[in-house]
């Protein structure tokens, strides 16, 4: 029996998924692959068997028909014979190394039953962001090896994308938790897996690339589905009914109101018609699940003005600070590309810079 098994859901991933495979590296017989063709219409399963007909490893399963990245990894999850299983991406990669990392992760003398996986997520642009497994793991209140939700109720704020999880299958399969149909599945599944997990580990080396590709992500794609979001956060809710915890209840909040107001700030995802009903959803969620002015209240600056717009249901007034911001911002766009005109003008100018005056990348939380 293998020690972990790798499992990927592919739709339409014909051009990248030779990419994701070739990445898939070491662990020898404790490794094996599942590819599950959601009937994808492209040539996506013929890459899968070309690579299986080279790897043993390697199988290639099939959907009994389309119904999305969530349903297919739950029937790669049946298909799947590992000890611990690794949902991964077919657009997405495996940095040098990560197979060794995990294996010796959950190859640990007490088991974990969860191991979640530093990542890095790399722009159309070629801008890279290093997720913030790391810097969590420096301020844990817990052992990072070893703790539960309650023990370090922060974790949360960590990315809740599938491929940042390893999970024992035993465990998985024992707790009857799947992935929902619809968009942000992954919401009510990581929060589901955290809340149930007696032992969870981190990897604080990188371990996965997260390619955000135009036109190839939920988080870059113009949809009604996004509204699907809120389906997911009442699952969460629904399922941690009986979680009586302060800090984890107020830590799964604070993500939720950061998480929703991302959402609805991303000109990418929510129509500006439905702007209004989106934020009309957002404090519905926000005044149902405060978890009172004791244990909660704003943050700082313009975020902290959102969270109380939210709380008074002020539409107009969320909409005149965010047209405010994006102004404010255009402008500080503006002056930093006549100042650097100006330097490029200047005699010697380009010479003169440092690189370490270049822009850095910002960390990135998941979607």
């Amino acid at each position: 029996m293998p020690a972990l098994s790798i499992v990927i859901p592919v739709y339409e991933a014909e051009a990248y998924l030779a990419g994701c495979l070739r990445t898939i590296t070491g662990g020898g017989d404790r490794l094996e692959v599942v590819v599950v063709d959601d009937c994808s219409p492209d040539g996506s399963r013929a890459v899968a068997e070309a690579f299986a007909a080279e790897d043993p490893r390697i199988r290639v399963v099939s959907t009994p028909q389309n119904a999305g990245s969530g349903p297919a990894r739950n029937f790669g999850l049946t298909q799947a014979k590992g000890d611990y299983v690794w949902f991964v991406d077919g657009d997405d990669e495996l940095k040098p190394g990560a197979v060794e990392r995990v294996l010796a992760a959950v190859q640990a003398p007490e088991r974990p039953d969860v191991v979640l996986v530093q990542h890095e997520k790399v722009r159309d642009t070629g801008v890279v962001e290093t997720g913030e497994l790391a810097d969590l793991a420096a301020h844990s209140p817990a052992d990072p090896a070893a703790f539960t939700l309650a023990e370090w109720p922060q974790i949360v704020d960590y990315t809740h994308t599938p491929w940042t999880k390893v999970s024992r299958r035993e465990f998985l399969t024992g707790i009857d938790l799947g992935f929902p149909a619809g968009w942000y599945t992954d919401i009510p599944w990581t929060y589901g897996l955290l809340r149930r997990a007696e032992r969870i580990s981190v990897v604080t080396e990188c371990c996965y690339q997260w390619r955000q590709r135009a036109g190839s992500s939920i988080t870059r794609t113009r949809d009604d589905r996004h509204f699907d979001v809120f389906t997911q956060w009442q699952r969460v809710w629904d399922d941690f009914e009986g979680v009586e915890d302060q800090g984890v209840r107020v830590a799964l909040f604070n993500h939720m109101v950061w998480h929703l107001l991302l959402v609805i700030g991303n000109t990418e995802r929510v129509d500006p018609k439905k702007r209004r009903e989106f934020f009309r959803r957002t404090s519905g969620l926000y005044r149902r699940y405060h978890p009172g002015p004791d244990a909660w209240h704003p943050a700082e600056g313009v975020t902290g003005l959102k969270q109380r717009l939210l709380a008074a249901r002020a539409y107009l007034g969320y909409e005149a600070l965010r047209q405010v911001y994006r102004l404010a911002q255009r402008l500080k766009h503006t002056e930093v590309s006549e100042r650097d005109s100006a330097a490029e003008a200047a005699p010697d100018g380009p010479a003169q810079r440092s690189e370490t005056a270049l822009p850095t990348a910002t960390r990135v939380t998941g979607t």
